[in-house]
């Protein structure tokens, strides 16, 4: 996957402010809080871009965001994203891949096997029976069930040539598929 210097900068950035995006944390504090929260890392572009979220508001700079991944202009790019993500930062960066037009089912597999798709459906049965209670799944289901419903109306691009990833391809070796309530997994998401 050959990116350049340029659109790499360009990407990291916006990693940055997705990851911001997606969290109200800092924006709900207080402002004081905020301050001390924040003390020693003024310099910081994380810094800046809660800042930004904080003057502009929470949904304005989610939108601002949104408009940002308008200019994603290649399958690899958005790839790169799924790749150095840190999934413990919630989904609105995952949520924008997933609905790009040019998202490629490589990076839609990626993504579905790092949310842990097997241990909501051992858990409670399958992706519908997760309740809104078990926010950190529910939030996960959410995402699960748009990538399987638009797996299932093959609406993910095919093609990219990546690496694949090993973690993924252990999950998927260590899955039965054969079983409930794993059949339920669609077949396009089971490819190694």
């Amino acid at each position: 996957m050959a990116i350049n210097y340029e659109n790499k900068k360009f990407l990291e950035e916006l990693l940055l402010k997705a990851d911001v995006a997606g969290s109200d944390y800092y924006f709900k504090m207080e402002k004081e809080v905020f301050v001390q929260a924040m003390e020693g890392d003024e310099d910081e572009d994380f810094y800046k871009e809660y800042l930004k979220q904080r003057e502009v508001g929470f949904e304005v700079y989610q939108n601002q965001v949104k408009e940002e991944f308008n200019q994603i202009l290649s399958s690899e790019e958005l790839h790169f994203f799924a790749s150095e993500y840190n999934y413990d930062g919630g989904n609105f960066l995952l949520e924008q891949v997933i609905l790009h037009h040019l998202c490629d089912i490589e990076t839609t597999k990626l993504i579905y096997w790092f949310l842990s798709p097997t241990y909501i459906y051992e858990k409670y049965g399958s992706l519908e029976n997760c309740p809104k209670e078990d926010y950190i799944c529910y939030d996960d289901l959410r995402l699960l069930m748009k990538m399987e419903e638009k797996v299932k109306n093959k609406e993910f691009k095919t093609g990219l040539q990546v690496e694949k990833n090993e973690c993924v391809i252990e999950m998927i070796e260590e899955t039965d598929f054969s079983v409930e309530p794993f059949v339920n997994v669609p077949e396009d998401l089971r490819k190694i």
